[in-house]
């Protein structure tokens, strides 16, 4: 299993694997509406413009996958997606930790999540992120802002 950069011709794997992923939160929330669910193609592409993908490979297949951006030391990590029989195998630690090794003099890594996503919780404060902000989505989502200090 490795880590790589991806590419945009990665985009269309990613979405698949990222609407897999997050069938598991639609049914948490009871909502099939969710951001991840309805991400278009398009939109995936679009991002690739100002956010850098990581791929997990194995045995030659994307399994998972994450997005970050870098603005003067304030890291934004995006849906860390892992395909659903690959999950629980440590490959979000993983990825976590490549972002980290690849912004060194970041200042904070902010995320967030659903406050009903009890295994992103666990796994974020595991990884010394804190609550810093909790807000509830026009779909009535609860969200818990994470951080963590360098």
């Amino acid at each position: 299993m490795q880590i790589e950069t991806a590419s945009i011709d990665d985009a269309n794997k990613i979405l698949n694997i990222q609407k897999e992923a997050f069938l598991d939160q639609a049914l948490i929330y009871n909502n099939y509406q969710i951001p991840p669910l309805t991400q278009s193609l398009d939109s995936i592409e679009n991002e690739f413009n100002e956010k850098t993908f990581l791929k997990v490979v194995s045995k030659g297949q994307i399994i998972g996958s994450v997005r970050f951006n870098d603005i003067d030391g304030y890291v934004t990590v995006d849906r860390i997606v892992v395909m659903p029989e690959h999950q629980n195998q440590g490959i979000g630690t993983m990825l976590l930790k490549e972002i980290e090794s690849r912004v060194p003099n970041a200042v904070a890594f902010q995320l967030f999540t659903g406050n009903k996503s009890k295994r992103n919780i666990h796994l974020y404060k595991k990884m010394g992120y804190k609550i810093v902000k909790e807000e509830t989505t026009d779909q009535g989502i609860g969200l818990l802002h994470m951080e963590k200090r360098i």
